[in-house]
């Protein structure tokens, strides 16, 4: 007698070439309040042209300048950069559903740094 065993594959697994986009969830514009500024912004989340797995992240922490993020299923990570005028940032964001995400990053002005927490939605 043969027997097989198998097992489900976890919704939030991106399989290449199957039908699920963990970057898709996170297209588009979204509304931002920075805590720690008191700011409201854009912020308008793109494909990035030349890698599957990253995005490009408009106005980043306000900055009018664009941050790269790699999407690791529920996060967006964005590695230590400089954007704009020489902004330093660094964070991570986390999908909390398909209107909001939370972002805890920091940032670095003129050798001036902070921890941030920004919330986004739509």
């Amino acid at each position: 007698m043969l027997s097989f065993n198998s097992c489900a594959l976890d919704e939030e697994i991106d399989i290449p070439g199957g039908g699920t986009d963990a970057v898709t969830k996170y297209l588009g514009s979204w509304s931002v309040t920075d805590n720690a500024s008191k700011l409201n912004y854009e912020v308008n989340i793109d494909r990035n042209a030349s890698n599957s797995t990253m995005v490009v992240l408009r106005n980043f922490a306000g900055s009018g300048a664009n941050a790269d993020g790699l999407v690791v299923s529920n996060s967006i990570i964005v590695e230590d950069q400089v954007i704009g005028a020489g902004w330093r940032v660094a964070g991570t964001g986390r999908y909390i559903n398909a209107n909001k995400l939370s972002f805890t990053y920091s940032l670095e002005i003129g050798g001036n740094a902070e921890d941030r927490v920004a919330n986004f939605s739509r």
